[in-house]
């Protein structure tokens, strides 16, 4: 590889250099977190976004971003207590970035006074973008929220509920990196058997996440990027990181060991494994780019976020770790052989005798000879196991985040559950209609709108219609229209609102929406709501699953086959993986959308987010084929070598299980202290993918790999003649991993 030849002679100078680069992005790295963003779940150009925006431009209905619930002992429609309520209002009104206050002591409404008449609400609808608004919340809210003389104030809505969604990711990443760190270093001291060189692979995992979030504030300044995107690419990129940096040390411990100068033994670790490095990552990084065909904010901000700390993760890995390696190693083994010298001398485990090849493990290649020689045997009990974990798939409900992936013991959900317990009226959910009447006569533009109504009134499960014609229930007019109808009506357009009893986010919800879209009206019409944008977005992303699938499957299977030219070891590769993949969701069925297990930490909603799910199964592709990529790499050059399939599985296995092992309980180790977060879709995700990648290294890579390739011998490195012929003359102008292999079968 090209980074093989200019690793630098006197590396200290590039590494000041890199120092002074790595400093200059702390600020940036700070800062991003305020130009971040906690909405973007729904997906954009839909029926409902364009509901929304003409109800935005045409109509003055009130947006509630924040609701306050002014609590007291008395009534709140008279004395003091009301006296207090009128002047929060007031004051509320006064903040900047608020664009309107409504409240009960304003309007007189009984929807916004409790049953005992000891509570009321204020709402208001506040000035920006989604991310300006979450700052308005935190800026005022701290300051109204509590107690003010004889009431008590608390919070709730949209803005504040993502507000808090902020607050809780950025403490979650703190916990995660506090938890995730040390044990990641006693897996490298374990897996290097060294103390000081452990910390070099955690120094670019570091650098990597450091430039990540300088990208990401940078980034922030023209797309919007999701606040999420912070947890899980520093989980990614760090675990990535290490992965690679473990590969290449244990690589160049391995050339050393062999007799090879620390020059020598870099620049051959950097020629062999950081080409693999480079191969998986290419992997990754393809399988995160098809999050892009998704019309969601929110998976192509965690998809631009993943790509740029993957190709951080390798750069850092195959340019700046061999200098920090030939700057650093010499010390590290030193201080190691200080360190140790009185544990080897106490303790016979430590005085062993060691394997005879360096690097190898025993335990590695006796499930690699086990696996080979009982091949149909051990592959399918593991095909069994791997399948009767994918089976709760086909019960698998999927829905969008809403507030409830907040934890139940935060004070905002709480506030919320008390809105919607106390005012029925004001949280009852709409579904808004318009209706474009500009080409509809005049004079029947009232009575298609009374038919249409007291159509949708009928539809069961509907609680009732609003519009310029008065009021209805169950197919029929109750109120007849009044002044406060004129508010349903704009320029060539009439606004129909629907009211429904079941909660926004539930199923039915999106079911009654389906209705609604399907009775004919008289004019076109366009369906908003909370609800229409659930099953919208829901709609989007299936529609445009299979294509991101087929991108993904068809750029990890392009990637595979290029580095080991073989056809059958390349679709043996993807279908393991999305084998292993279909058993890492199937088992957060039972976990997640049932609730088993789950000790009170998230709230079962009986489903799956499907956004998060969508983002772990790129992930978990991708890791996937990162690890068979470490394990081919191996396999394919004892193969060239022997031309025997048998011992070239067992050798690969060998050399890389004590390196599948450390990756595998590195990357477990990063997701699961993103499972511990108190945001319910980063849990899914960080247990979703410790799932997989623990399924996939111990089921797939210890038993179903070996077993299948030894059932396919040389069959594993076959290729069309057509595409022999291609890729011979391509290997002759040295593109990697096609020359080789290719060669052998043209002579």
């Amino acid at each position: 590889m090209v980074a093989a030849k200019w690793i630098p002679r006197r590396p200290w100078r590039f590494l000041v250099v890199v120092t002074v680069l790595v400093l200059a992005l702390i600020p940036a790295a700070i800062g991003c977190f305020s130009r971040l963003t906690p909405s973007g779940f729904t997906a954009t150009g839909t029926e409902s976004e364009r509901a929304e925006r003409v109800i935005d431009e045409q109509f003055d209905e009130p947006s509630a971003d924040l609701i306050f619930l002014v609590s007291g002992r008395t009534s709140m429609q008279y004395g003091e207590a009301a006296v207090q309520g009128r002047a929060l209002a007031r004051s509320t009104a006064d903040e900047p970035g608020v664009a309107r206050v409504w409240s009960y002591w304003d309007t007189a409404s009984p929807a916004l006074l409790s049953g005992d008449e000891r509570s009321a609400l204020i709402g208001v609808e506040l000035t920006g973008t989604g991310a300006e608004a979450v700052k308005t919340a935190q800026r005022i809210v701290p300051g109204l929220a509590g107690d003010h003389g004889i009431v008590s104030v608390a919070a709730a809505g949209p803005a504040w509920s993502s507000a808090e969604a902020v607050r809780l990711s950025r403490e979650d990443l703190r916990t995660a990196e506090l938890a995730a760190a040390p044990l990641v270093l006693v897996i490298l001291m374990v897996a290097l058997r060294s103390v000081a060189s452990a910390l070099l692979p955690m120094v670019i995992g570091a650098v990597s996440v450091l430039a990540t979030l300088a990208f990401l504030g940078g980034l922030a300044l023209i797309m919007p990027v999701s606040v999420f995107a912070v947890n899980v690419t520093v989980a990614l990129g760090f675990g990535l990181s290490v992965d690679y940096g473990l590969l290449i040390t244990m690589r160049c411990r391995e050339e050393m060991t062999r007799g090879a100068e620390l020059g020598e033994a870099l620049a051959r670790a950097v020629r062999s494994d950081g080409r693999a490095v480079l191969f998986s990552a290419a992997t990754v990084i393809a399988c995160l780019a098809t999050l892009l065909v998704f019309p969601v904010p929110f998976l192509r901000s965690l998809a631009v976020g993943g790509i740029a700390v993957v190709a951080f993760a390798a750069l850092t890995a195959v340019l700046l770790y061999p200098v920090l390696l030939r700057f650093c190693l010499p010390p590290a083994l030193r201080a190691d052989r200080w360190l140790l010298a009185g544990v080897r001398r106490r303790l016979p485990l430590a005085r062993r005798k060691r394997v005879a090849t360096p690097g190898h493990s025993r335990t590695w290649a006796w499930l690699g000879t086990v696996a080979t020689k009982r091949p149909v045997l051990l592959g399918a009990f593991a095909a069994v196991l791997l399948l009767s974990c994918a089976a709760p798939l086909g019960k698998a409900e999927f829905g969008v985040a809403d507030e409830r992936v907040l934890p139940a013991s935060t004070l905002v959900r709480q506030n919320g559950e008390r809105v919607r317990t106390d005012f029925p009226q004001a949280a009852e959910p709409q579904v808004p209609v318009l209706l474009d009447v500009a080409e509809v006569r005049a004079a029947g533009v009232a009575a298609g709108v009374d038919h249409y109504a007291r159509r949708l009134s009928s539809i069961t499960g509907v609680a009732g219609v609003d519009t310029t014609t008065g009021s209805y229930r169950s197919g029929a007019r109750i109120v007849p229209p009044t002044l406060a109808s004129s508010r349903f009506a704009a320029d060539g357009v009439v606004l129909v609102n629907v009211r429904l009893p079941a909660g926004a986010h539930a199923p039915a919800s999106e079911r009654l929406v389906e209705r609604i879209r399907a009775l004919p009206a008289f004019a076109p019409r366009l369906v908003g709501g909370t609800a229409a944008r659930t099953a919208d977005t829901k709609t989007a992303l299936s529609r445009r699953a299979p294509l991101a699938a087929a991108l993904a499957g068809g750029s990890a299977l392009l990637v595979v086959l290029c580095f080991t030219g073989g056809l059958f070891v390349s679709v043996k590769t993807l279908a393991l993986a999305v084998l292993s993949l279909s058993a890492g969701i199937g088992c957060l069925v039972p976990l997640f959308q049932e609730g088993r297990l789950n000790t009170g930490g998230f709230t079962v909603t009986g489903q799956l987010e499907i956004s998060m799910l969508l983002l772990m199964a790129c992930l978990a592709l991708g890791l996937s084929v990162d690890y068979e990529v470490f394990l081919l790499a191996r396999i394919k050059d004892h193969y060239r070598e022997t031309g025997d399939s048998q011992t070239s599985i067992v050798h690969g296995m060998a050399c890389t299980g004590r390196l599948i092992s450390a990756s595998t309980l590195v990357v477990v180790t990063t997701m699961s202290a993103l499972a511990m977060s108190r945001i319910t879709s980063l849990k899914l995700l960080g247990t979703g993918l410790a799932l997989t990648v623990l399924l996939d290294a111990t089921l797939v890579r210890a038993l179903l790999v070996p077993a299948a390739m030894q059932l396919a011998g040389r069959a594993n490195w076959w290729l069309p003649g057509w595409v022999h012929h291609i890729s011979h003359r391509l290997g002759r102008k040295g593109v990697p991993g096609l020359k080789g292999v290719t060669e052998e079968y043209v002579r």
